[in-house]
């Protein structure tokens, strides 16, 4: 083992005559002496006394001593004259040793792992036996004192200053079985500790189980169910039945909320209905908001402030609305203008690639538009929206994409795995500031179910978010996308119903995350005007599936309040 050099400490010697040398050997964290302890002199190895001293006769100066003890670090003093005094010297432990119990019933705790984690990462490890004790054995200088002890959660503790840990462990787990009021399980519920945000999902059973040490309050969250908050203690157990939230929603675009009389219109037909949710834009070109988004500040002409979002959060939710924020997230004109390093490039002209309207993109592939657009999001749930919603979430579809440079190998992989880091990366912040996360579809992904050059699968974002929204207007489909005699726009029922079971045929069980986008308005001609009996055909389709509500779309705010049922 390496020998260090040691400090020395001098003490008052004791009258051994000046030709003889005291050494005095004690643990470094006690101070308690060391007896048997083998100090090498020039003239062969002595053994301390009970008092862990000992004598070395006649040294000839310089004198060179090396001190060892089975599970102490050996330490070599070398004096250069005769110091006149004893010298003290001490020995670090490399050993540790305790014993687990628990806290309520004084039980050892057995087979928790236990290492001492030295400044490189690596140590000795073990487990507890049967009566809870522990000892490991080569500790590193400044190791630290590491336990997982399961149910009983997980310790850190600097090994300085003693050699012996001993804990008494409280059960930190809660565990419990989530429902709904049929007392069907609610699998991929959220259970969260709201004060340390410690998270759990629920199985396939229902079952969760939450290791937190200090856990006194979870919210639970399941798609398709009204958020419930509980109180609860670690190793208790806490169940519960969730009620039914079907998310009924008009979307209100920027054009309409810079409009008074036209906004009020639309928060009047939701009052009369049952419509109990608003979309509202928050970025699609421009923010609408003063945000303190870094990223975003920087963005010349960013920021074009329609609202306060404070008084406009309060004034729906005192209307009773639950508020969704759309945003859009790689269709973003301002920035790849401002910032051509994040755009996608035009290989014939080296600017920013324009699709069929003109605008510019930003390249989905790049982790800095990931983590701006994650930051905005954590800030709208900050800021108490109920939910934040991810639009045009993808690569560019519509525009001659043969001249579109994205400065990567542009496969079906690297699109699928940029789409989805970007979604986890804004579902995770979005969560962790206590809101809810959706994201955008085309419903060809589904339906053909690959990523149709533009990243987006169901297969990969659904497990990441809570709700998806497939875009399943009838009009935007191409004849013989779904099995229809004739053009899906003059079946908007079987349209909607046939994409969601296509989505549950690849995403099984997830049929609460589905909450699609319905066509209320006319598209183009050749197809004929939506009617009442159109939209409702297509809310029947979604609430017959099971979906957890729907969101009716019309760009200008005209909803047909006809195929609306009253409040």
């Amino acid at each position: 083992m390496p020998v260090g050099l040691l400090a020395l400490t001098l003490g008052v010697k004791a009258l051994f005559g000046s030709s003889a040398l005291e050494i005095a050997v004690a643990d470094q964290y006690t101070g308690v002496a060391l007896a048997g302890v083998t100090v090498q002199t020039p003239n062969g190895p002595i053994l301390t006394d009970a008092e862990g001293r000992a004598d070395v006769p006649s040294p000839n100066y310089p004198v060179a001593i090396a001190v060892t003890a089975e599970g102490y670090a050996p330490v070599a003093v070398t004096l250069d004259a005769d110091p006149d005094h004893t010298v003290s010297v001490p020995l670090r432990p490399t050993f540790v040793t305790g014993v687990l119990t628990d806290k309520v019933s004084g039980a050892p705790l057995a087979q928790a792992l236990v290492r001492a984690v030295g400044p490189d990462g690596t140590g000795p490890e073990g487990l507890t036996g049967n009566d809870g004790r522990f000892r490991l054995d080569n500790v590193p200088a400044g190791a630290v004192l590491r336990i997982e002890a399961g149910d009983f959660g997980t310790i850190e503790q600097p090994i300085q200053g003693a050699s012996t840990f001993d804990f008494s462990l409280a059960n930190a787990v809660v565990k419990g079985k989530i429902t709904d009021k049929q007392g069907a399980p609610v699998a991929d519920a959220r259970v969260v500790d709201t004060t340390s945000g410690a998270e759990a999902v629920t199985d396939a059973n229902g079952d969760y189980r939450l290791v937190s040490a200090n856990v006194t309050e979870l919210r639970v969250a399941g798609s398709g169910f009204e958020d419930t908050v509980l109180a609860a203690r670690p190793g208790t157990t806490v169940d519960a039945v969730l009620e039914p939230f079907l998310i009924k929603s008009l979307y209100v675009g920027s054009n309409v909320m810079s409009d008074p009389q036209k906004f009020e219109e639309v928060l009047q037909l939701a009052d009369e209905t049952e419509i109990n949710a608003i979309v509202i834009d928050v970025k699609q070109d421009n923010i609408f908001y003063d945000t303190q988004v870094e990223f975003f500040r920087n963005v010349p002409d960013m920021i074009v402030p329609l609202y306060d979002p404070q008084e406009m959060l309060q004034k729906l939710h005192d209307r009773g609305l639950y508020v969704i924020a759309r945003m859009v997230v790689f269709k973003d004109p301002l920035v790849a203008n401002a910032r051509p390093d994040l755009a996608v490039i035009d290989e014939t002209t080296g600017q920013p690639w324009e699709d069929y309207q003109g605008l510019h993109w930003v390249n989905a592939f790049y982790p800095e538009l990931w983590q701006a657009n994650a930051d905005l999001a954590a800030e709208l749930a900050q800021l108490g929206f109920d939910e934040v919603q991810y639009d045009y979430i993808r690569f560019p579809s519509d525009g001659d994409l043969t001249t579109a440079e994205f400065g990567n190998d542009y496969t079906e992989e690297l699109r699928r795995e940029a789409i989805t880091n970007a979604v986890r990366m804004g579902s995770d912040a979005t969560r962790a500031n206590g809101a809810k996360f959706a994201v955008d579809l085309f419903p060809i992904v589904a339906i053909i179910g690959n990523d149709q050059g533009i990243g987006q699968t169901v297969q990969d974002l659904t497990p990441l978010v809570d709700y998806v929204c497939l875009m399943a207007y009838p009009s935007h489909y191409a004849e013989g996308n779904i099995p229809v005699d004739g053009h899906p726009n003059d079946f908007p029922y079987e349209t909607v119903r046939y994409t969601l079971e296509r989505t549950e045929e690849l995403v099984p069980g997830t049929m609460k995350k589905m909450r699609p986008w319905l066509q209320d308005f006319n598209y183009k001609a050749g197809l004929r005007d939506y009617t009442v009996a159109d939209v409702r055909a297509q809310i029947d389709a979604a609430e017959e599936m099971g979906a957890s509500g729907w969101l009716l779309w019309n760009p200008v705010g005209e909803f047909e309040a006809g195929a609306l049922d009253p409040e």
